[in-house]
């Protein structure tokens, strides 16, 4: 099945309803949406398919990004989020093509993943290999705070 996009008109109605026709096709189609549009990315983006998971010790994040050189591949983790970024390129190229069927999507991806808990990000960890990349986020060490006593060498003041 070859799912085809179509942006129409454009008024900002147009554009809306349009938008939301594709979201629904997209989803009655696979069951989630095949595209998303990114606030880091100008151009219309698809999610890479995810696996997140917590270990006892980290976050794991395994993205299914294949056919996607490592140069192209941007991570980046602030306080509260992890970003993967970037751009899956064309398979074929060939200006005059028949297509037959289409189901490997390219352009650029974006995928933003909330994190659960406070991570160290000095010893965030990002490897990829054989079209799966895998980070991981080491849960931050919490902060041991000492109680202390109030000195009782202070006369007490009445």
């Amino acid at each position: 099945m070859i799912i085809v996009f179509r942006r129409r008109g454009t008024r900002s109605r147009d554009r809306i309803q349009s938008e939301m026709e594709d979201l629904f096709h997209s989803m009655s189609v696979a069951g989630r949406p095949l595209q998303l549009r990114s606030p880091h990315v100008h151009a219309t983006a698809w999610r890479p398919p995810l696996d997140v998971y917590a270990t006892a010790d980290a976050l794991i994040v395994v993205a299914e990004l294949a056919g996607v050189d490592e140069e192209n591949i941007q991570v980046a983790v602030d306080d509260a989020v992890l970003s993967i970024r970037g751009v899956r390129e064309a398979v074929c190229d060939e200006a005059q093509r028949s297509v037959h069927e289409m189901g490997i999507l390219h352009g650029p991806f974006a995928a933003d993943i909330y994190l659960p808990f406070a991570v160290d990000h000095d010893a965030a960890e990002a490897t990829y290999d054989r079209g799966l990349l895998q980070v991981r986020l080491p849960r931050e060490a919490g902060t041991r705070i000492a109680i202390s006593a109030p000195d009782t060498d202070e006369p007490d003041r009445a």
